[in-house]
């Protein structure tokens, strides 16, 4: 448990200010959608490659 609450700590202190909590944001939401794309390519190539065969 005090792993998780110096863990919380730490993003406190690292995310102190609006520009920074935007900046981390952001970066957040553009890994997401690149792993989004990513999954939905998989998916399509796989039912492409079922119905080769």
């Amino acid at each position: 448990m005090e792993v998780l609450e110096n863990l919380i700590t730490s993003l406190d202190y690292i995310l102190d200010t609006k520009r920074k909590r935007h900046i981390t944001g952001g970066i957040l939401l553009s890994i997401s959608t690149l792993f989004g794309g990513l999954a939905l390519t998989v998916m399509t190539i796989r039912k492409e490659e079922n119905k080769n065969e």
